[in-house]
């Protein structure tokens, strides 16, 4: 008897284990430039690029070009610090500290000081949730990503 329950015991802790273990291996793979899928308003024709890196957030605006500017220069949109953590299930990333751009509130709507989970990550797509955007009352808000 004594030996199931320590059997049991062990097969829960690896159970856990490797759980969190892919916890972890999803955060390795946030680093890197992010280009949002935008669909909350379809007239905006912009490119967000999202560059994680070394616990800063760095939004990119590239402008489509237009018959005046054939060749428009990338615009930082934003910036703020974010820090990775692997929960029981969960990949996490908390942003905080965001300053958006004067140049361009565009980019307000788009990202918010709080916990985000990875829904998905692999090396072409990511989505991540969270239920504490400021001024979405508990809705569940969903940004998707796609590798540039």
């Amino acid at each position: 008897m004594n030996r199931l329950t320590f059997l049991r015991s062990m097969l829960m802790m690896a159970i856990v284990i490797g759980l969190s273990a892919c916890s972890s291996t999803n955060i390795n793979k946030l680093e890197g430039q992010w280009q949002l899928f935008w669909i909350n308003d379809l007239s905006d024709e912009n490119i967000y690029i999202w560059n994680f890196e070394g616990g800063e957030i760095t939004i990119v605006i590239y402008s489509p070009p237009t018959p005046v500017n054939p060749n428009p220069q990338p615009v930082i949109g934003g910036r703020a610090q974010y820090k990775t953590s692997a929960e029981f299930l969960d990949a996490v990333v908390e942003i905080s500290g965001f300053v958006p751009s004067v140049s361009s509130p565009k980019v307000i709507p788009m990202i918010s000081n709080a916990k985000w989970t990875i829904d998905k990550i692999d090396n072409e797509s990511m989505r991540l949730a969270t239920a504490d955007q400021e001024g979405a009352n508990g809705s569940y808000v969903i940004r998707e990503f796609v590798r540039p």
